[in-house]
């Protein structure tokens, strides 16, 4: 009896000392980061069955264990994920504003007002060198800022893929310390007695930094056997052994139908921040170009920019079909290939002509991607991705700091600069049809196209032809006016006028630049009483070039460009503004930046003169600030806005798109904050339950130590008795 006593007071004092030790790591660590407060696991030790009843055997103090809870832990690291996400995002996305805000500067929107008013300037006095050169000004800081613009957001998108390339690398070093924890915790793990509390909080810290990057969830069946993986089921860690994220270059990939006997495989060029999915919707084997068949004999393909969930259309809401064809085109190693067609920012072709099989799908992801690394079965792209419904794809990476960043680099800045290029696509191009069918003060002794043409042979509207506006051509004629130098301008100077391609129209589904360089090499004009061949066109380097003959430049004969229904001169670039497309290219023609007479500010007019004061098209210029015109970005179409009020509408998207970014953040924050309070009420150390704790188990260790005195003089008495 007395000696159980003394084991039941040593007990104590062991369970005493052990809660007084452990209190006061939990003081010490009170404002350490991801400590969780520790607590002694205490059992009674039972009894023996004696009598008068069961002897007591103290106090088993038996591990030291510490507060967590699994499930608040779990819910905090996924919703710290979607926090992550949006800081991020937003943070990024103020700068992004900050780009397309124009309250307190001068911006693109100016520039086209200033562009607009420079032409109804010029309307007022058509003739005035001043006001011409104010003109070429006011455009050149458009196109100015269009590129400044441009630069800005890819500036924000190579920041990106910096941001990216180290989100990654940390990723994987945190899944390798994780494993490495799991190791260790195996080895210090004894169950029922020991429990490496300290690695846990290090693993659970490495789980919540993970968890700032990309969306992972955890399951942990105990000591090292704990898995991290994705939330959509790709493991990070598991166990001891480590998977990896890697940046994946642009690459190509074929989903064939087991019916399907094609061969070959898709080929691109360019790049693009949308992933495409080409579908074939049409059997066959391609063959020379056909415009005559509708649908046509050769196989058909269509494109989606948004994984299947939308299909490219034309500007009438029709879903694009895509042609393939061969016109003899090889590879560098010679074998034949299908023409390149133009497809937003890729050329596309395919290594096979024949077998092509309805439904087989490709896939071209044209831009830096996410890949997980499995060992033995290659990279699965988990490239985060957005459809243009705002919809996330569940099948990828949607949270963390590599969600933001591919979100930004992607959808946002990719849809900024769609947008921005479809303004100056159709701003170059309804400024370019007007002006190229007006007159300057000085006539034309040769002309150079300003667009390049891949294929002279195709037909120009087909998408092989690989022309920025392709798809803006139409059925119809172009005009040109001669006129003869050698007399003075005014009554008898004008020859005649001829109509291109006569008696037919030119149909662009039908007719290729050799077309028109043969059309142009079979006009000829009546001077002096000689029939004289006025052209000797050719095509060099895919543009065309428009040269008199010797005979028409002895003759004196000069030439204006009149009315054109087809808008094959714009599309070719001849007598027009402004070259190229794109914010990229955007520039003033060098033709008339050098010599401003060649500005169109009037036109050919009835009686077939140009007089300098006519102010016909820098008046039609001018009214185009207003005019409702159509722009494409082939996943929108707008018919029913100018370009500045086209481009307001950006502004106004790339404001909107911050509000969201801002409300998320504020709105996952305030959850992620909350949970953390909760987990902290669990897991973190108050002081002044710890200072209260360390009195009490104080006062236990003195009682436990009273305890033994008390049996040790017990002890004593009952000795005293033999004296």
């Amino acid at each position: 009896m007395l000696s159980g006593l003394m084991n039941i007071g040593q007990s104590a004092l062991n369970a005493s000392q052990a809660w007084i030790s452990v209190t006061g790591n939990n003081l010490a660590n009170a404002d350490t980061e991801g400590y969780s407060r520790q607590y002694v696991d205490q059992k009674d030790a039972g009894g023996l069955t004696y009598k008068p009843g069961a002897q007591p055997l103290g106090v088993n103090a038996q591990q030291i264990m510490r507060f967590f809870d699994a499930f608040l832990e779990s819910r905090y690291v996924r919703q710290s994920t979607n926090s992550a996400r949006w800081d991020q995002q937003d943070t990024i996305m103020a700068s992004l504003e900050n780009i397309f805000n124009e309250a307190n500067r001068t911006g693109v929107s100016s520039a086209l007002t200033n562009f607009f008013n420079a032409w109804q300037d010029l309307s007022l006095r058509p003739d005035d060198t001043s006001v011409r050169q104010s003109l070429l000004s006011y455009a050149d800081n458009l196109a100015d800022m269009f590129k400044q613009t441009e630069k800005a957001v890819k500036e924000i998108q190579e920041e990106m893929d910096v941001s990216i390339n180290t989100a990654v690398k940390r990723v994987n070093e945190i899944s390798v310390a994780i494993a490495d924890l799991n190791k260790q915790i195996e080895r210090h793990t004894i169950d029922g007695m020991s429990n490496p509390n300290s690695l846990l909080d290090k693993r659970d810290q490495l789980v919540r930094e993970l968890a700032t990057y990309v969306d992972v969830e955890t399951i942990d069946k105990g000591k090292g056997n704990f898995r991290v993986q994705l939330s959509t089921g790709q493991p990070l860690v598991d166990g001891h052994e480590t998977y990896s994220l890697t940046t994946m270059a642009p690459f190509k990939e074929s989903q064939l139908q087991s019916s399907s006997n094609y061969k070959g495989e898709i080929n691109f060029q360019g790049s693009d921040t949308h992933e495409y999915t080409i579908e074939i919707m049409q059997d066959g084997d391609a063959g020379a170009y056909d415009s005559v068949n509708n649908p046509p004999n050769n196989p058909t393909f269509r494109v989606s920019l948004d994984g299947g969930k939308t299909w490219l259309q034309d500007t009438d809401g029709k879903e694009l079909r895509y042609q393939i064809s061969s016109s003899g085109a090889v590879d560098e190693n010679g074998d034949p290939v299908t023409d390149e067609i133009l497809v937003k920012n890729l050329r596309i072709s395919f290594s096979s002509l024949d077998d092509f099989h309805a439904g087989d799908k490709f896939t071209i992801v044209p831009k830096t991607g996410l890949g997980w690394v499995e060992p033995t079965r290659g990279t699965e792209n988990i490239t985060p991705q957005i459809a243009f419904n705002g919809v996330e794809n569940p099948d990828r990476v949607t949270g963390g700091k590599l969600a933001a960043y591919f979100n930004i680099r992607d959808d946002n800045c990719g849809r900024y600069l769609d947008e921005l290029n479809a303004t100056v696509n159709a701003l170059a191009w309804e400024v370019n049809r007007v002006h190229s069918q007006g007159a300057g003060l000085s006539k034309f002794t040769y002309a150079q196209g300003q667009v390049s043409v891949n294929n002279a042979d195709l037909p120009l509207g087909s998408y092989q032809a690989l022309n920025a506006y392709s798809d803006r051509l139409q059925t119809g004629n172009v005009t040109l006016h001669f006129y003869n130098s050698n007399v003075d301008d005014g009554e008898g100077s004008f020859l005649s006028s001829s109509l291109l391609f006569s008696p037919n129209n030119f149909d662009p589904s039908k007719n290729s630049l050799k077309d028109v360089v043969s059309a142009l090499n079979g006009l000829t004009v009546n001077a002096d009483g000689n029939n004289i061949k006025v052209f000797q066109a050719s095509v060099q380097d895919g543009k065309l070039i428009l040269e008199r003959t010797a005979a028409a430049e002895a003759a004196g004969i000069e030439f204006a460009f009149g009315s054109d229904s087809s808008g094959l001169m714009t599309a070719l670039g001849l007598n027009t503004f402004f070259t190229g497309s794109s914010a990229t290219d955007l520039a003033v023609n060098s033709k008339v930046h050098s010599d401003t007479n060649f500005i169109a500010a009037g036109q050919v007019n009835g009686d077939n003169e140009i007089n300098p004061g006519d102010n016909a098209t820098a008046t039609a210029l001018g009214k185009l600030a207003d005019k409702d015109i159509v722009i494409t970005t082939l996943w929108k179409t707008v018919k029913n806005q100018s370009v500045s009020e086209y481009y307001a509408n950006l502004v106004t998207t790339v404001g909107a798109d911050r509000r969201l970014s801002k409300t998320n953040t504020e709105y996952h924050g305030a959850l992620t904050a909350d949970l953390y309070d909760r987990s902290a009420s669990v897991s973190g150390v108050n002081m002044d339950e710890e200072m209260t704790n360390l009195i009490k188990y104080q006062h236990s260790y003195t009682a436990a130590a009273k305890l033994i005195t008390t049996a040790d003089q017990m002890l004593e008495t009952l000795l005293g008795l033999k004296q």
